[in-house]
């Protein structure tokens, strides 16, 4: 397992070099250079304050979620949560951080592993789906863009919808309580027919959003603010470097941006980002000097604001890695002094 991670690791790597050499091989180097340097870095301020602002959102969308469970974390440890699983996006390959988003809530609060699960990598991945693409494709259609793939909107839309047609259907779904006594499951061991028969109603039971209109008209609603939120950021940093583009291009940029930053194809996805934000500029009409150097900065920024961010969340809410990892089955209640920062932050609503 050991070598095989050092294997992927060393692809990544030489993967991200091959891309920025891409990169610096399609920009204007010394127009780059020009673009850092006379940049106007007090614009980073307000839009690294609006990208706080996108993620705690996306905390209080992730609580709402949950809002039908029986155990309901409280709002700022789940900030602080979704803080450190962001870093750990950021550093380790296949997204380990969104399964310290399942096990850190899982072990301090008593919540369900399955319930959990549902939130992130379903309910959160979809309603994500539906406001980049529908926000993309708003972009398209208001600004000229030349030699964009458009297809890549349209493939997003059609795989959204595909999985909507498949999630809202089973959040309704109803079992009996001996559904597990079927032809099938009933020849499967004790244990097995146990495990699944927790854990499918409490997968069933994260995708309460698709289930109750109540829910979902706020949980959407999150979604659009959260990514207008980021393009809003995406344009303070257009301002800062002197890149006069339309609100709906910025969108363009933000969308793109986000995607490639959901596959871990690089270290950080570093080259990735920055050749994929560089070429939108492009085809926006933008400099391609000018449009490397925001993409470096951009990236520069994200991974910094991250990285401390983090860190300060993983010391609040002091995780150790023994706990990230702990698999096994609940552990046992912690001294009432290790507990105090969830205390001090019951009152969130």
């Amino acid at each position: 397992m050991s070598r095989l991670f050092n294997t992927r690791s060393m692809v990544r790597l030489a993967l991200s070099l091959a891309l920025v050499g891409f990169l610096l091989w399609r920009i204007d180097l010394e127009r780059a250079a020009t673009a850092l340097r006379t940049a106007n870095y007090l614009y980073v301020i307000p839009a690294l304050a609006l990208f706080s602002l996108a993620k705690f959102l996306v905390a209080r969308r992730w609580r709402l979620m949950m809002s039908q469970f029986e155990e309901v974390p409280p709002l700022r440890p789940l900030f602080a949560v979704l803080l450190v699983s962001n870093l750990a996006n950021n550093v380790v390959p296949a997204r380990i951080g969104d399964l310290i988003r399942v096990q850190v809530p899982a072990e301090r609060y008593g919540a369900s592993r399955a319930r959990l699960a549902a939130t992130v990598f379903a309910t959160e991945s979809l309603l994500d789906g539906m406001a980049m693409t529908a926000l993309g494709l708003i972009g398209l259609g208001l600004v000229d863009v030349h030699g964009f793939p458009t297809g890549v909107f349209w493939g997003l839309l059609g795989l959204v919808s595909g999985s909507l047609i498949a999630v809202v259907p089973l959040s309704h779904i109803e079992l009996e309580d001996d559904w597990t006594c079927g032809a099938l499951l009933g020849r499967l061991p004790a244990r097995a027919q146990r495990f699944i028969e927790t854990a499918v109603p409490h997968f069933i039971d994260g995708l309460a959003v698709f289930k109750e209109l109540r829910l979902a008209v706020p949980a959407i609603a999150l979604s659009f603010a959260i990514w207008l939120i980021e393009a809003v950021m995406f344009m303070l940093f257009g301002i800062a470097f002197g890149i006069d583009l339309s609100f709906p291009a910025w969108l363009l940029v933000m969308v793109v941006a986000n995607m490639i930053s959901s596959l871990p194809v690089a270290p950080s996805n570093i080259g990735a980002y920055e050749v994929a934000v560089t070429e939108t500029l492009k085809a926006l009409g933008i400099n391609a000097g000018i449009a490397g150097g925001f993409a470096i900065a951009a990236h520069v920024f994200n991974i910094f604001w991250i990285t401390v961010m983090g860190f300060a969340a993983m010391w609040w809410l002091r995780i150790s890695l023994a706990e990230v990892f702990s698999w096994g089955g609940r552990r046992q209640p912690r001294p009432a002094a290790e507990a105090a920062p969830e205390r001090a932050a019951g009152a969130s609503p």
